[in-house]
């Protein structure tokens, strides 16, 4: 019988380089903690993720310090740490509205420790899983909205050589106002960082080339696969078969062949997550601007456009048309006063 592994977090009011208190524990991992904080000197609510992977390390109670279990997981324990540090730099290079920002990153109590911005909300899976147990579903024009804020996001993250390698629901962060953030980029992978590292395998997201025997380049069309598949959960409620099974035999059924979401959703917004979810990386598409412009295309009626969905407009020519009818009419009802006018010797030609 495996022997169950206790995480102990640090105490309420701990106190990090003099200047940031824990106040309480957020969330706990199987690679970290997450931390509500208080930033004393900007008076602020913060975020702190310490590196704490049970599997290889254990917390001394009385100093607080973390320390690898056995010389056996020393070595994984320091490369837990080197992931946590990596995902940090990355995140603090980068600037947009649609990813957590990153504050600080500093090394304490035989760790590390990075200091995010706290955000407001719940995450994607909260959200549908609320929505799902009620019967309910996503309105179109909002599943579309939040389809191209993502696009939008990864299209930044992409272009900065970046690639986050676990999107799902859990990852992504609805705010009040409904816009989204990209969370917790713990198997974050670079253009020259490619398979570096643990890699993060979650059944039904993680594409086929995360999968050991068939690794290929990391690039855009990972990211593009996790997102089909969060809203492929998000439109049917199930999670998509684990790719390394779909890649032999695909028996996963596509959101196109749901009569019920055929009548709900334009078929654009359907293909597109289809073609998304290809366990060919080669058919996927390989980057975000591709899926937003393969959507924009197939809606070519004026149905569909980044941010929403358009109100539809008459073609020029039928305005034309209507106007000349309008003119013909009021010619024929004064042509006809005037003859009436003539007949009764009101008016001389």
């Amino acid at each position: 019988m495996e022997q169950e592994t206790l995480v102990y977090p640090l105490a309420d009011n701990t106190v990090l380089q003099d200047k940031y208190t824990i106040l309480n524990v957020l969330n706990a991992g199987g690679f970290g903690i997450t931390y509500l904080a208080l930033d004393n000197p900007n008076s602020r609510y913060v975020v702190i993720k310490e590196c704490m992977p049970d599997a290889y390390a254990y917390r001394d109670l009385n100093t607080g310090c973390v320390h690898p279990r056995d010389e056996q997981t020393a070595t994984s324990f320091a490369q837990s740490i080197a992931n946590s540090q990596q995902e940090a730099s990355v995140l603090s290079q980068l600037s947009h509205p649609g990813i957590v920002q990153v504050f600080d990153i500093f090394d304490a109590n035989g760790t590390c420790y990075y200091v995010m911005e706290n955000i407001q909300g719940q995450t994607l899976f909260d959200l549908m899983t609320s929505m799902h147990a009620s019967g309910q579903s996503m309105d179109p024009a909002q599943a579309m909205d939040l389809l191209f804020r993502i696009l939008d996001i990864l299209h930044y993250l992409h272009s900065m050589g970046v690639y986050h390698c676990d999107i799902k629901p859990g990852n992504i962060f609805i705010q009040p106002d409904g816009t989204p953030k990209l969370i917790d980029f713990g198997a974050v992978r670079t253009k020259t960082l490619q398979h570096q590292g643990l890699v993060q395998i979650t059944p039904g997201y993680t594409p086929p080339e995360f999968y050991p025997g068939r690794r290929s380049e990391i690039g855009p069309w990972c990211d593009i696969y996790e997102l089909g598949a969060t809203f492929y959960e998000l439109l049917t409620g199930q999670v998509p078969q684990p790719a390394d099974q779909r890649s032999v035999v695909d028996r996963n059924p596509k959101v196109t062949s749901y009569a019920i979401l055929r009548q709900t959703y334009p078929m654009n917004f359907l293909s597109g997550i289809d073609k998304a979810l290809s366990p060919d990386e080669r058919n996927r598409f390989h980057s975000a601007k591709a899926w937003h412009d393969y959507i924009n295309a197939m809606g070519a009626a004026g149905t569909l456009k980044a941010g929403g969905v358009a109100r539809k407009t008459l073609p020029k020519a039928r305005k034309k048309s209507s106007a000349g009818t309008a003119f013909l009419i009021i010619l024929l009802i004064a042509g006809a006063a005037l003859w009436v006018c003539w007949k009764q010797g009101l008016v001389n030609f």
